[in-house]
């Protein structure tokens, strides 16, 4: 039986854990050309937080290696499954599909000695306001989700309506928002309301910014009420937050920086408070009940935390960046363009998976953060790669060692990939 190679874990953390704990993407790729070939099984740890950076050009696998490392964490033992909780913020609309097996894909799956099978542990979350586009459609889904207008900030407020923070729009929403937090719970009438009685501004910026939340209305998914934080951490399942209509929306990045924003402060907290209640219960032996650890999956990553600029999601998750790692929250960026990825985020990864990348600039991001144990330079490791999906350069940090992996296929069915006019037989 080969070896398997861990990523993600130290010599000491090898010694002391050995690969319990990990789960399994893929196969090292050994040899180039005609010569590759597959060999030891590669396993990347989910045991401790991660900030990893999944990148590469478009269609060369980066949101299905995403979705394999969803997959393989919620067919963890219970013991270990049970105190993670996956949340991916799926932009595209490409995660729905989890629930179904992946049967065009079973012949490639049983060479690697797997099976068709469809995610049970998932559960999908659509905005309130777009439930009936899913019933239309005849796609199901878990639960729909809104998020409280008390938790968003008039900073907010302001980047996604495209207003300056000291400018007369920005000032009227910044004020009435401050007069609004006295309130426990309010609504986006509330606020109308407010702007209207606000007797500082002129009436023409109270009638903007009053058009602007009656726009925020139709967003559908800001209200009085919110789901609660703990029904996207459920122990050891998976919640896809579903974001992708709001790409037919004049104001579309901005609504989902809120939302990502949003959720990202809330995971934050949650953990924060679970941490120590899982502090106690070490001090003590008094079991405690604590939220489970969190691992954020962000499609299209480089839109909410840019290079260049700001967004209503940037602080919530530069801070996930930052501190999340203490409180045991990991976080998983996807983007296609590495180089307009915030650079702070980008020095910050512990592990890179990187599929094939054709653009100059995108392959100099990835040699910005080049490490010493890196014997070649990083476009010779990527021109290594087979020319075929799922194949990629893995970069760790932690055991300080550079490989090349074929990812394995996906178990449950992905939605995602550009479509074909000839269709197959049987799969449509």
């Amino acid at each position: 039986m080969l070896e398997r190679i861990v990523v993600g874990r130290d010599r000491f953390d090898l010694k002391e854990m050995g690969d319990r704990g990990t789960v399994f993407i893929g196969k090292h790729i050994v040899g180039s050309g005609e010569d590759a070939h597959l060999t030891n099984p590669v396993m990347l740890d989910v045991a401790r937080p991660h900030i990893i950076l999944v990148c590469g050009k478009r269609g060369s696998g980066k949101s299905y290696s995403a979705g394999v490392i969803a997959e393989e964490m919620i067919t963890l033992p219970d013991e270990i499954r049970n105190n993670l909780s996956i949340i991916m913020i799926d932009t595209m609309g490409i995660y729905w599909s989890m629930k179904m097996p992946n049967d065009k894909e079973r012949e490639t799956l049983e060479k690697w000695g797997l099976q068709p099978k469809g995610m049970t542990g998932m559960r999908f979350f659509v905005p309130k306001g777009y439930a009936k586009k899913y019933d239309e459609l005849g796609i199901e889904y878990d639960a729909v989700f809104t998020l409280p207008c008390s938790e968003i900030s008039g900073q907010d407020w302001c980047l996604a309506f495209g207003f300056s923070m000291i400018g007369d729009h920005g000032l009227l929403i910044q004020r009435v928002v401050k007069k609004l937090k006295s309130r426990e719970k309010y609504s986006i009438d509330d606020i109308i309301e407010e702007v209207g009685r606000d007797s500082k501004a002129e009436q023409k910026v109270k009638d903007a910014v009053s058009s602007r939340f009656l726009s925020a209305k139709d967003w559908g998914v800001f209200e009085k009420e919110g789901t609660p934080a703990a029904e996207f951490m459920k122990p050891g399942g998976i919640a896809v937050i579903d974001i992708s209509h709001y790409l037919r929306s004049s104001a579309g990045w901005s609504v989902r920086s809120m939302v990502i924003g949003m959720l990202s402060r809330r995971v934050f907290q949650e953990r924060v408070a679970s941490r120590k209640a899982e502090e106690m219960e070490a001090i003590t032996g008094e079991e405690r009940k604590h939220a489970p650890m969190v691992w954020m999956m962000i499609d299209e990553a480089h839109q909410f935390i840019p290079n260049e600029g700001e967004t209503a999601a940037s602080e919530p998750i530069l801070t996930l960046v930052k501190e999340g790692r203490e409180p045991g929250i990991s976080l998983l960026l996807i983007t296609q363009m590495p180089n307009k990825l915030n650079r702070e985020a980008l020095a910050q990864t512990d592990i890179v998976i990187s599929h094939r990348l054709t653009s100059k600039a995108d392959i100099e991001s990835l040699r910005s953060i080049m490490q010493s144990y890196m014997k070649e330079d990083i476009a010779a490791y990527i021109n290594s790669l087979p020319r075929q999906k799922g194949a990629a350069i893995i970069m760790d940090d932690n055991s300080e060692r550079v490989y090349t992996v074929q990812i394995r296929p996906r178990m449950s069915w992905h939605a995602g990939g550009s479509p074909k006019a000839i269709k197959e037989k049987g799969l449509f």
